[in-house]
C-alpha cells in the first residue's frame, strides 16, 4: 500500500515573512478584527510505492542526515503520515492555507537527488508553502463566512484584496481543522 510522509519545516526565530504578512492583513486590509495571528512553514508530501520499507525512518534519515529539506541550525520540523497535507493537526481556531506554484518544475530535480542521498520508494514530492492562519471567532462548519474570508486573505484579487497567493501563478486551498479541504479560486 503506497503511503505519504508529510514534513512541516519553519523557522527557529521569528519569522519576519510572516510577521510583515500578519501586519499587512490586519492594518492593511483592515482584517484585525478576524485574524489574529500567522505562521509559515514549508510542507513537504513524500509519495512512497509498495514495498519501499519504512518510508518514516526514511524522511526522518533525510532530514538527519542531509540540510536539503530543514537546517537544523535555523529550523524545526515536524514528521507525520499523512496523505491530504492535513496530517499535520490544526488547533480548532486554525486554518491552513496552502499555496503552490501552478508551473514549477524544481520536483523533477528532487527524486534524482534522493536516490543520491540513498532514499529508495519516492514516487513523487510536492512542496507547498502553509500559512497556519488563526482566526477570531474560531472556524466551525456551516459558517457561510468562512469561505469568504479565507479568499479575501489568500488569493490576491486587486490591490486591497488577497495576500498569500498570487493566482496567475499559484494555486491555494484552505484545510480547515476539522479536515475538510476547499479550493481558494478568485
Amino acid at each position: 500500500m503506497a503511503r505519504t510522509i508529510e514534513l512541516a519545516v519553519s523557522l527557529k526565530v521569528p519569522d519576519n515573512e510572516a510577521r510583515s504578512a500578519l501586519e499587512a492583513l490586519t492594518v492593511k486590509m483592515d482584517l484585525g478584527a478576524a485574524v489574529k495571528d500567522l505562521a509559515r512553514e514549508t510542507l513537504w508530501a513524500f509519495d512512497f510505492g509498495d514495498g519501499s520499507g519504512d518510508p518514516r525512518a526514511a524522511v526522518e534519515r533525510l532530514v538527519r542526515e542531509s540540510n536539503v529539506f530543514a537546517n537544523p541550525n535555523k529550523h524545526t520540523y515536524g514528521i507525520v503520515e499523512g496523505g491530504s497535507e492535513r496530517g499535520h493537526p490544526l488547533d480548532s481556531d486554525e486554518v491552513a492555507i496552502l499555496v503552490r506554484d501552478r508551473d514549477s518544475n524544481w520536483h523533477a530535480s528532487i527524486l534524482p537527488l534522493l536516490r543520491r542521498l540513498g532514499i529508495s520508494g519516492v514516487e513523487n514530492v510536492q512542496r507547498w508553502t502553509r500559512w497556519r492562519v488563526r482566526i477570531d471567532p474560531p472556524p466551525s462548519e456551516g459558517d457561510a463566512e468562512l469561505v469568504p474570508l479565507l479568499r479575501k486573505i489568500g488569493v490576491t484579487t486587486g490591490r486591497h484584496d488577497g495576500l498569500l497567493a498570487n493566482p496567475h501563478s499559484q494555486t491555494a486551498r484552505a484545510v480547515l481543522p476539522w479536515g475538510d479541504e476547499k479550493p481558494l479560486e478568485p
